[in-house]
């Protein structure tokens, strides 16, 4: 297979548990340059879930996780991203008072200055979207449409977005 054919990202017949939960059964996809993909289902049908596996919150209990071609086996969400995929989660905000861009950087935040004087670097996090992702009174649908802008411009290679709470559009 070429490089152009080969797929960017795939699962071969992914499950996970959680106990005697079965969140996701035997789930195959293939995502391949250029395209964009979109899950639906019901609540409960386990989009989360194979979200959270493909973005290395959790790791896969059955299947195969190919990345280019390769296993891939993701230990944390820092992994993952060091590998090129970043993840806009559906619960956005986990600290609504606090900017967009900071949400978005939550343990893995740029800093500028040292000791007491270290603080967070904006303009080394997001030069493409500092200016617009500083307000915290946004609706969900925007938050999302924003955050996923600033993901796609930090130099990822492949953005995952959870499901957006309002305004629910592919």
């Amino acid at each position: 297979m070429s490089a152009e054919q080969t797929p960017i990202l795939e699962v071969r017949n992914v499950s996970k548990y959680f106990g005697g939960v079965v969140a996701l059964k035997e789930v195959s996809m293939d995502l391949r340059r250029g395209e964009v993909m979109c899950l639906l289902g019901d609540n409960g049908a386990g989009k989360s879930t194979l979200i959270k596996i493909l973005s290395g919150v959790y790791p896969p209990d059955e299947g195969e996780y190919l990345l280019e071609g390769k296993p891939a086996h993701f230990t944390s969400p820092r992994d993952a991203l060091e590998h090129g995929i970043a993840t806009v989660y559906q619960d956005l905000a986990m600290i609504p008072l606090m900017s967009i861009t900071r949400n978005f950087f939550l343990g893995s935040e740029p800093t500028k200055g040292r000791g007491l004087l270290k603080r967070f670097d904006i303009r080394r996090a997001m030069p493409s979207c500092a200016r617009n992702c500083t307000r915290s009174a946004l609706t969900s649908a925007t938050r999302h449409s924003r955050s996923a802008r600033c993901r796609a411009g930090s130099g990822s290679r492949w953005p995952l977005r959870g499901q957006s709470t309002s305004g629910r559009r592919c």
